[in-house]
């Protein structure tokens, strides 16, 4: 390998690294909300972990025998958030909220699924 390459490589896990220690995430949700460009399911989300979900928030949430959603916060309060994932409502706790969601990529979802992520 060149020494470019290395270099670029390196420089590429130092900004990752950077991004991890600063609570961003990225998710391959099961279930939740569409976008123009597809399901959930075919998309990966980053996100940033938080403290405690907002309302109307975008927000990844672990729902229990279901998986990883993504849905927008419709309330919290008492330690429960009530998430809307596009085909039902869920209550979770607030420490099954995974993230506020920053960005969805279309598609790579696809190419995890396959080789089983």
């Amino acid at each position: 390998m060149s020494s470019s390459l290395v270099k670029k490589l390196g420089i590429v896990a130092l900004v990752l690294a950077v991004f991890f220690a600063l609570g961003f995430r990225v998710g391959h949700p099961d279930n939740g909300l569409k976008s123009a460009l597809g399901s959930a399911k075919s998309s990966l989300a980053i996100y940033k972990t938080v403290g405690q979900a907002e309302i109307g928030s975008k927000v990844l949430v672990d729902v229990k025998d279901v998986g990883l959603g993504l849905g927008i916060a419709k309330s919290a309060s008492g330690g429960n958030v009530d998430v809307d994932l596009g085909y039902t409502f869920v209550r979770v706790s607030q420490k099954d909220v995974q993230g506020k969601l920053i960005a969805v990529i279309p598609f790579f979802g696809t190419l995890f699924g396959i080789v089983g992520l």
